[in-house]
């Protein structure tokens, strides 16, 4: 795991001060001296901290769902890859090249889940480093360990929010939000926290689950919605998503069946209104 030098992590209680390392479990606030835990490699800024979550997020912290996510029982299966219309794999390898790597970035891989994602983006930049970041502590603890099984070391693993993402701002060249969009409570706001922590320029990949356009599609969206905690997008609802957080260049890998998949960049207006 990389040393917390290399990401500039903001303090949740200050908002103002940096977290650094103080040679033991845990890091430390540089402005107020707030300590946050480290275990199991995962920086943990929410202890003890109750987070509202909906049905489809509490699915998430299940050991059960923690286990197969990227097994061929759930995100490697064919049947899922029918339902999305797309396998796992060929998706990876979209979201990768529309990513526009080149060795040396500074990647936020938010809500990482198990690290299905993470650990290719980790590889992909040997010279740089990546962030995984999820609201669910037994994701992550799953994921650093098979980071440590497959000695992928330039990742930093914390436990927070995409609703207040605790780095400064413009800090990554690319943010990658894969399969967990349609869960964030707080869409709008989860993607003006993704332009404002990004690069000018910087580049943002999505998937998600996707729905039809039109007002029945978007009635039947929000009543699952309120149900369930779980969303869908059709393409023109997530470009405006995108346009209103200062998100441009828009460009659609894969639009069909269940899934979306997307990549934006940051122009200067996204700087200008996030600053």
């Amino acid at each position: 795991m990389p040393s917390v030098a290399t990401v500039e992590i903001r303090c949740p209680a200050c908002g103002l001060g940096t977290l650094l390392e103080d040679g033991g479990r845990q890091v430390v606030c540089n402005a107020c001296s707030c300590s946050y835990p480290e275990a199991d490699g995962v920086i943990d800024l929410l202890p003890g901290e109750p987070v509202k979550r909906s049905l489809a997020q509490r699915s998430m912290e299940a050991e059960q769902i923690v286990r197969i996510y990227e097994s061929r029982l759930w995100r490697r299966s064919p049947y899922v890859a029918l339902l999305l219309g797309i396998s796992f794999e060929r998706e990876l390898g979209l979201i990768l090249r529309a990513a526009e790597l080149k060795g040396a970035e500074k990647v936020l891989d938010l809500a990482c889940g198990p690290g299905i994602y993470t650990r290719p983006f980790a590889r992909a930049v040997v010279s740089g480093s990546v962030v995984g970041l999820d609201l669910s502590l037994p994701m992550l603890r799953y994921a650093s360990q098979r980071a440590d099984q497959e000695q992928v070391d330039n990742v930093l693993w914390i436990h927070g929010t995409a609703l207040d993402l605790p780095f400064a701002p413009e800090h990554f060249d690319v943010v990658n939000c894969c399969g967990a969009l349609h869960l964030f409570p707080d869409v709008n706001r989860a993607l003006g926290e993704v332009c404002r922590v990004l690069k000018p320029a910087g580049r943002f990949t999505v998937a998600a689950f996707r729905r039809g356009e039109g007002r029945a599609a978007a009635v039947r969206a929000a009543a699952r919605r309120r149900l369930s905690g779980l969303d869908a997008f059709s393409t023109g609802d997530l470009e405006s998503r995108l346009h209103t957080a200062g998100l441009r260049d828009v460009q659609y890998h894969h639009a069909r069946r269940a899934w979306l998949i997307a990549s934006a960049r940051k122009t200067r207006e996204g700087v200008s209104a996030h600053a």
